[in-house]
């Protein structure tokens, strides 16, 4: 929940964020926070390489 830390960021379609591939440089997103909200630009996107699990 928002009053334990958590925050929610949205594109401004409204929709809400789970995937870096979701948005662009140069983009504004919105993050709700427990008390307010945010406005930010996207300047960069650095997606995480996903590791492989080693089978044993």
């Amino acid at each position: 929940t928002l009053a334990r830390g958590y925050s929610v960021t949205t594109a401004t379609d409204g929709n809400v964020l789970k995937k870096v591939k979701q948005v662009k440089a140069g983009e504004m997103l919105t993050t709700r926070l427990e008390d307010g909200w945010i406005e930010s630009e996207v300047k960069n996107i650095q997606p995480v390489k996903k590791s492989r699990k080693k089978v044993h």
